[in-house]
């Protein structure tokens, strides 16, 4: 896995085998699941993801690669990228009492980096709910704009809700 993602305080690494305790111990909370589109999981769906995400190939395009987020040692949370046509959709999902620390912007950070320096991305986008203000003010920090000509409307979870584009290219 690529030097690139680490920083002092996190590591991403590929999710192993012996992770799913961990995974699901933020994962099947409802305020983790809130603006998701997956339900809190269960340990057999957590079981299912670890299966999925294990052995990452990190130059696949167009497949979602999920990592762990390691900080001091423990599995705190999950972050996903997929490459498609020199476009990158970014995502990360942390346990609640490891929020507000700069972890996720950190986490985000690495993959955005390694998405220009090393995939030769010129584009890197973030889906979210508009009533997700920490997620939208997360891509904000990250210097990531709003695309101003995507909206889409949906029911997710039986609410109304808009997601938006958030977006940062890199400069020729």
């Amino acid at each position: 896995m690529s030097s690139i993602l680490h920083s002092q305080r996190i590591k991403l690494r590929a999710i192993l085998e012996t992770d799913p305790e961990a995974i699901y111990n933020y994962r099947s909370l409802p305020e983790v699941a809130k603006y998701q589109y997956w339900e809190p999981f269960t340990m057999q769906q957590t079981q299912d993801f670890v299966s999925r995400c294990c052995n990452p190939d990190l130059d696949e395009e167009d497949q979602w690669i999920g990592l762990a987020i390691v900080y001091q040692g423990k599995v705190i949370g999950d972050c996903a990228f997929k490459i498609s046509e020199k476009i990158a959709e970014i995502g990360c999902n942390i346990s609640p009492e490891y929020q507000g620390m700069g972890l996720a912007k950190e986490t985000l950070f690495l993959i955005i980096t390694y998405c220009f320096r090393c995939r030769d991305v010129k584009e890197i986008i973030g889906i979210t709910d508009s009533r997700n203000i920490a997620s939208v003010r997360l891509m904000q920090s990250l210097g990531m704009v709003k695309v101003p000509d995507f909206e889409t409307r949906l029911v997710c979870k039986g609410e109304n809700c808009i997601e938006h584009k958030y977006a940062i290219r890199i400069h020729d």
